[in-house]
Order: C-alpha cells, then structure tokens, then sequence
C-alpha cells in the first residue's frame, strides 16, 4: 500500500482527478492524505467532498479553516465572502450528511508506521506531541457534540498567545486557529494568522512557525498545506504541500517524493 498526501484542492475537482491519475491512485490498495480545505475557491466543492468521504478508510481528511467556514455558513453565522463557492454543497440533498462527515474529521493525523503526521496549517512550537494530540481532541470533541455550533457562533482571532491557563472559547479558538489559519510567527512564539507571502519579504521579525528554536515537535514529519506561499528553504522534518498553482502529491516513504500535475 502506498500512501500519498495531497494540499488544499480548494473545490478543483478536475485537478484532483488529473492528479490522481498521474500517481495511477489504486483505490483498493493506496491511501489520501487531504491536508484539509477541501472546498470553496473552484467551481466543483461538491464533488470533492463527496468523493474524498466515498472513499472512507482508504482516506484521512484533517480538517482547514475553509472547512469550519462551510460548517459555519450551513448555520447562518456567516455571510458569504466574494468569491466563495459553497452554495452548491449547502443546497445538496445529501448536505447534512457531509457536514456531519466533516464534523468527525481530526485535527491532527499521525501514523506511528509511516511517521508521519499530518495537519493543515502548523503545531504550535510549545506543544509537544502529547499536547498537540490532546489540545486538537478537545476542539474535535467540541464540533462533535450536538451543540457545536456555539463553538461556530464564538469564533475569533483575537488570541495569538497560547497559554496553559487559557480556558472556554478562548482555548478552544486558539487551538482550532492554530490549527487551521498560523502561517508565521515572532520569536516569542505570538502567531500571526494574516500574514502571507514568501518568508524573505515578512517584517517584524517574523518567521515561519516550523523555523522558531526549540519546537517541541521537531522531531516530527510533518506534512501541511502551505497556504501561505513560504518560499523557504527546505528544513528537516517540513513537508509543505504547495497551495498555489497545481496541484501536487507526497509519497510518504522512507524517501519522500513530491509529484507535481
């Protein structure tokens, strides 16, 4: 069985598809790896996700701040940005189905065989492995209750620091950030959720939240969406799947081997 991961495909159903055949995917015998954000930007969001959840085990799908603004628009607690693409996943007659599929997705996925673990957007650099798997649980559990939409409805931004004292909404928009949108960081560790763009045009002191000194995780492989565009160098343990222009795969081998489309 080979196991490949694959970046934010971002509703482009077709690409997928291309991609997949050039990796000649055996639905019967490989794995996916989706670094989450699925859908919103291209025209077939739908169909991705329909496709991604129909292949159940033989796929791992963490979840991506598009994700959780799907899940917040199905109910009502966003308007839609210029520019979204999820209409058509929201008027499905099978809509409630995703969305519940969605809600069961993880935060993080780690696989002790491939050693590999997957996430979005990054771990924070305080957490060790232990606390990445149990912080991430607790937003996972939060957004599988059946009152998860308070989680939804209290969204925010605000808090940029992690702190073990952090407690109710707080905590959890932390975590569910971190996991979803942290791109850049200072040498404190304060994330910046809004940064872009390559690492060597960042002011302020700000680096790429794998390159902060003493990351708990560093002895990780850790596979993410690079929705920010990094442009960095290559660094140990980092394997970031490219969100801009095609679509690319990582064969998760002892080698690791990027296929591009």
């Amino acid at each position: 069985m080979t196991t490949y991961a694959i970046g934010s495909v971002k509703g482009d159903y077709q690409s997928l598809l291309k991609l997949l055949e050039k990796i000649h995917f055996d639905p019967d015998n490989d794995c996916l790896w989706f670094a989450g954000n699925l859908v919103n930007e291209g025209p077939e969001s739908l169909a991705v996700l329909r496709f991604v959840k129909s292949l159940g085990k033989r796929a791992v799908a963490v979840l991506g701040d598009q994700e959780l603004r799907l899940l917040t628009a199905a109910e009502g607690l966003d308007q839609p940005a210029a520019g979204d693409t999820l209409d058509e996943i929201l008027k499905a007659p099978d809509r409630d189905e995703l969305l519940k599929w969605l809600r069961r997705r993880a935060l993080i996925h780690h696989d002790s065989k491939l050693n590999f673990t997957l996430v979005h957007a990054g771990i924070p650099a305080d957490w060790s492995f232990s606390q990445a798997l149990t912080f991430a649980y607790e937003v996972e559990s939060a957004l599988c209750q059946d009152n998860y939409a308070a989680l939804l409805e209290n969204r925010g931004q605000g808090q940029s620091r992690w702190h073990a004292k952090l407690r109710g909404w707080k905590r959890l928009n932390f975590i569910a950030n971190a996991y979803t949108l942290m791109k850049y960081c200072d040498a404190q560790g304060k994330l910046d959720f809004n940064a872009k763009g390559p690492a060597s045009t960042q002011a302020g002191g700000l680096m790429p939240w794998y390159r902060l000194p003493e990351r708990m995780t560093a002895h990780l492989n850790i596979v993410f969406a690079d929705e920010a565009d990094f442009e960095d160098d290559a660094f140990p343990g980092i394997y970031p799947l490219s969100s801009q222009g095609s679509l690319s795969a990582l064969k998760l081998s002892a080698i690791p081997e990027r296929i591009v489309l």
